[in-house]
């Protein structure tokens, strides 16, 4: 009854726009002291801080601000123009620059919000130039975007490690597959869609030798900040969180002495910046984790075990009705959310099934890609129409969510590519150090 009544208060909060970090934690917050009487105003704040006082978790505002870092620096236009001169002049060609320079950035920020906002403030003019219709255009950076969370760094596969105790470089590694195979299937999905369009014979120029050296050489320094993170990773010279701080100091050289277009005047309104997102994401996942402890101390981790492993239900069932049930809970919560609500929750009954957990963390993440796409709190769909309306072009969310839905459903086909093949997460994992 206790469950089932913090599930409707959850509900209601977040049906009246309370926001979602204050609608978890008072959910929680009620269930905890529904169960434990005054000793819950004891136990939540001690709950909080042994979960949040955790080395690993130190790289998600790390990888934040990193993100920050390089929007401010202007890298996204730099790896957007090297593509954009050896694409262009194929038809389709400008909106797979688009997608590689989502995965590129993916390869750097940890989140999908940020890499969508950046990707989508110049990327959306130039496609329109060239014919896009405006869904495809707007689909192309709100997919695009969702990679930031399967192409390491990811936050999400952080919060996974930081409650289940796997390795987070290995969690890493299992997202680049995937994130690679979904990448391919949206760029054949963007020609096809393109040259279906009436305007499909719209292209650039092909580009001088001297047009492409100029791109190679400009996004050369962009790209090396990815292949830093990934050799860091690969190799284990470093943890995470050493990675995090890292690349943050090497997007803040890149910015300040090889591109300078950060002066030593913006250092400050960089660092409050990406403080304020990090306090953002963060009470975010205070919220949750309260709402998500008050769930495991009435036990209802054990009866999910209890029901499915113990009562005999194939883990092939158990596997779709947990990611069904998350794509449910992606049309409104946000992801970390997602994660540390259920996470909890279905780990009992994972151990008890002895299925692997790294590949049913790169399962649950591309579910939460899915509920970035997904109305009606689908985060990139408002962040590509607020970055579409600031560039004066008619968008709406519902036009917004007509480009995507087909890379939605690119999402759920690697999702059942990577169930029915583990190996395509498992492989990088096991050639680690």
């Amino acid at each position: 009854m206790i469950i089932t009544g913090i599930i409707i208060l959850l509900l209601v909060l977040l049906f009246i726009g309370t926001p979602v970090a204050i609608a978890l934690g008072a959910a929680g917050m009620a269930g905890l002291y529904l169960l434990l009487g005054q000793s819950s105003l004891i136990i939540a704040p001690k709950v909080l801080l042994d979960t949040l006082n955790d080395f690993i978790i130190l790289a998600v505002p790390l990888f934040i601000l990193m993100g920050t870092i390089l929007a401010k620096g202007g890298v996204g236009e730099k790896l957007y123009d090297f593509f954009d001169v050896f694409l262009r002049h194929i038809p389709g060609g400008v909106g797979i620059a688009t997608l590689l320079t989502c995965a590129v950035l993916s390869a750097m920020c940890g989140t999908s919000v940020a890499v969508a906002a950046m990707v989508g403030s110049f990327a959306l003019p130039n496609l329109q130039k060239l014919g896009y219709n405006l869904p495809l255009s707007l689909g192309i950076v709100t997919g695009g975007g969702a990679l930031g969370i399967l192409i390491p760094p990811s936050v999400p596969m952080i919060l996974y490690s930081a409650v289940t105790g796997e390795s987070t470089g290995k969690l890493f590694m299992a997202g680049v597959i995937p994130g690679i195979v979904a990448l391919g299937l949206f760029c054949v999905y963007t020609v096809l869609a393109f040259r279906r369009s009436s305007s499909s014979q719209a292209t650039k120029e092909k580009a001088t030798w001297k047009e492409r050296w100029k791109g190679f050489r400009g996004g050369l320094w962009a790209a090396s900040v990815p292949v830093v993170i990934m050799v860091f990773l690969y190799t284990g010279l470093a943890t995470p969180t050493e990675i995090a701080a890292i690349g943050c100091a090497w997007a803040f050289i890149v910015g300040l002495f090889i591109y300078r277009t950060i002066k030593l005047r913006d250092i400050i309104p960089i660092l409050r910046e990406g403080i304020s997102s990090s306090a953002m994401i963060m009470f975010i996942i205070c919220g949750a984790i309260l709402f998500g402890n008050a769930v495991t101390q009435m036990g209802l981790p054990g009866m999910i075990s209890d029901l499915f492993a113990g009562g005999g239900v194939p883990v092939w069932s158990f596997i779709v009705i947990t990611m069904l049930s998350l794509l449910v809970m992606g049309c409104f919560l946000e992801g970390a959310s997602i994660m540390l609500i259920s996470l909890p929750i279905f780990y009992p009954a994972l151990l008890a099934y002895d299925y692997n957990l790294i590949v049913y963390a790169v399962l649950m993440v591309i579910n939460l890609e899915c509920a970035m796409l997904t109305p009606p709190v689908g985060l990139n769909l408002y962040a590509i129409d607020g970055i579409a309306k600031s560039l004066r072009l008619p968008s709406t969310l519902a036009t917004v969510v007509q480009g995507s839905w087909p890379f939605l459903v690119i999402y759920l086909i690697t999702m059942i590519l990577v169930a029915i093949f583990p190996s395509l997460a498992l492989w990088l994992p096991m050639q680690m150090k």
